[in-house]
């Protein structure tokens, strides 16, 4: 921080001089050498700035390399695909959650979503077997069950504001028993644990919970 002696005015930016009488300003400290000012939350925001741009660049020069690699070496699998969404997966993920400062919770559901997609891409890429819907999307409900398990206990004076993102997966949970219906999931078993899970975890909620749940309803859907 700088200060202007003349005027006897400290000022927070990078100018050298008073901006009130041009007199030259000095440098300012706080005892124990603790400097007086605000955050500089610009300086961080470009320093994300900086991260993204430069995991940017690295990433399309190494996909464009892998792409050269598998066209030279190509035997039928274009793995450089595979790369590519990861690629892209983990830049999304850095720019959603660093860039954009989003909160844990959206954070999870960012990246769990995320990762069951680009799982699902590639089983389609390497020949579709159907191990993505029949076992990574239920793993993924089940992963998402036992993560907000143990969110409401560390946060137990706060579990109520958990309800939203259990009723979520039960839903979710609910669309894999309909893909099994219409043909799509082929082995079931784990999907119907998926879902018998998110539905006991959200009754019991429910039910023990009682009114700060029932209040916690009211506030998120208004009734």
């Amino acid at each position: 921080m700088k200060k202007c002696k003349k005027c006897n005015v400290e000022i927070l930016d990078e100018t050298t001089v008073c901006p009130l009488c041009r007199n030259v300003l000095e440098e300012t400290e706080e005892p124990g050498g603790v400097a007086v000012g605000y955050p500089d939350v610009k300086g961080t925001v470009k320093k994300l700035n900086f991260v993204v741009r430069l995991y940017s660049f690295l990433a399309i020069v190494t996909e464009v390399v892998l792409i050269i690699i598998n066209y030279l070496t190509y035997d039928g699998l274009w793995w450089s695909a595979i790369t590519g969404i990861s690629i892209l997966y983990f830049y999304i993920t850095l720019k959603y959650s660093i860039q954009k400062n989003s909160g844990y919770r959206s954070v999870i559901w960012f990246q769990v979503i995320g990762a069951v997609l680009l799982v699902i891409a590639v089983d389609n890429i390497v020949g579709y077997q159907g191990w993505s819907v029949n076992y990574v999307v239920p793993g993924a409900i089940l992963l998402l069950d036992v993560t907000i398990m143990v969110l409401m206990l560390v946060n137990m004076a706060n579990w109520q504001s958990y309800l939203l993102m259990q009723i979520c997966t039960a839903l979710v949970s609910i669309m894999g028993l309909v893909m099994w219906y219409l043909g799509v999931i082929t082995r079931p078993v784990l999907s119907i644990i998926a879902a018998a899970v998110s539905a006991c975890l959200l009754l019991a909620t429910l039910i023990f919970g009682d009114r700060r749940a029932k209040t916690e309803l009211k506030r998120r859907f208004h009734v």
